[in-house]
């Protein structure tokens, strides 16, 4: 018997049967890890929110900042997206089976905000409730006019007989207490002038939400769904509770007219994709560790996509560094972690991209669909 025998047999066994008898994690590995994370699942918690206000909707609420515009979306803590539900009948002929759409259905989107101590998100909804429904902006003394059946009203008694048609010759002047009865329907005359208003009769018909914006973000991309004049069916202020030391929260229950889809690449700042993401008062700007800018341990796909964002940089086109320092700083630790690769790590991550390099037909392996267009 040779002493080769063995390692025959073990190398013929290897090719017939590969994996043995268990398989490795190679297969989940080249599908979602490879290629900076191409397809691997989206995170639930990196989203945006972004509401958009009508200049009327605004006049409302002056006393907002400007950034309180903004600052509304960072407070939400869940969003549902949109959903549909085709409408569709089941006609037969002959037994013939067919099914025929005729029109969709845009389901509710329900979002909750963090009812926040500035009180932003609450003064919100306090807006849309005055915005629409004259119930909400009576106070004080009118809402005694508006709502009670009897208010008070001090008078001088020459007023009072005065009032009942009447007069009192030689009599001085003194202050009484009058009861003058209120009315509380729509017709209802206030004495200080005008009409009692309540329900809808706010005088509003501009939409107070122009649309609401969505967004989810990966890999330096975004995808926004819009929410064409939207409009809220139901909102409430949570709960409180002593047993509970639970934060509070806002819920709003949205209903859409149709849904607008936008993708790109995210840029921050006050005037960025997606709309108002990454404003720097409310955001950290220092690198991520898992950035070349960073200084973070990299595997060779995450090197070669930031030799291409220097290079991008470099020549002008891109703008993945904030300056010529974070540029520089990124540059040192790409040498740095192009001497760190072993000779298996760039077999392992070349068999990848080689092999994604002949699925895409040498099309881009960094970005997402290639010869794609939305």
């Amino acid at each position: 018997m040779s002493v080769f025998d063995g390692f025959l047999g073990q190398f013929i066994g290897g090719v017939l049967n590969p994996k043995g008898n268990l398989g490795d994690w190679r297969h989940a590995s080249r599908t979602f890890a490879l290629n900076t994370f191409r397809l691997a699942p989206k995170m639930k918690f990196l989203y945006h929110v972004a509401f958009t206000f009508s200049p009327r909707a605004l006049e409302s609420i002056q006393s907002w900042e400007n950034k309180h515009k903004a600052e509304v979306g960072l407070l939400v803590k869940n969003a549902s997206l949109p959903s549909y539900t085709a409408l569709v009948e089941t006609k037969k002929k002959y037994n013939r089976v067919k099914h025929i759409q005729t029109g969709i259905q845009y389901d509710p989107v329900t979002i909750t905000l963090h009812d926040d101590n500035l009180g932003i998100s609450t003064g919100m909804l306090e807006a849309y409730y005055r915005y629409y429904f004259g119930d909400g902006n009576y106070g004080n003394d009118k809402l005694r006019r508006a709502y009670n059946k009897a208010y008070t009203q001090a008078k001088t008694k020459e007023n009072m007989f005065a009032h009942l048609g009447l007069h009192l010759a030689g009599s001085e002047p003194q202050e009484t207490t009058a009861f003058i009865p209120g009315d509380s329907t729509y017709k209802g005359a206030d004495p200080q002038g005008g009409l009692f208003k309540f329900g809808l009769d706010a005088g509003s018909t501009d939409p107070f939400f122009v649309d609401i914006q969505i967004s989810q973000m990966t890999r330096k991309t975004y995808t926004t769904y819009t929410l064409v004049n939207p409009i809220l069916t139901s909102w409430k202020h949570g709960d409180v509770d002593y047993g509970d030391s639970g934060t509070v929260e806002n819920t709003i229950t949205v209903n859409y007219e149709a849904v607008w889809y936008q993708r790109g690449a995210v840029n921050a700042g006050s005037d960025g994709n997606p709309k108002s993401f990454g404003v720097p008062e409310h955001y950290d700007t220092t690198p991520s560790p898992i950035t070349l800018a960073g200084g973070g341990p990299l595997g060779f796909g995450d090197l070669l996509g930031g030799a291409v964002d220097l290079f991008d940089y470099a020549s002008g086109e891109g703008d993945a560094f904030a300056n010529p320092i974070q540029a520089a700083i990124a540059g040192v630790n790409l040498l740095k972690g192009l001497q760190g690769l072993t000779p298996g790590d760039l077999l392992s991550e070349g068999e990848g991209i080689i092999a994604d390099l002949a699925a895409d037909g040498g099309g881009a392996i960094l970005g997402g669909l290639t010869n794609f267009e939305f």
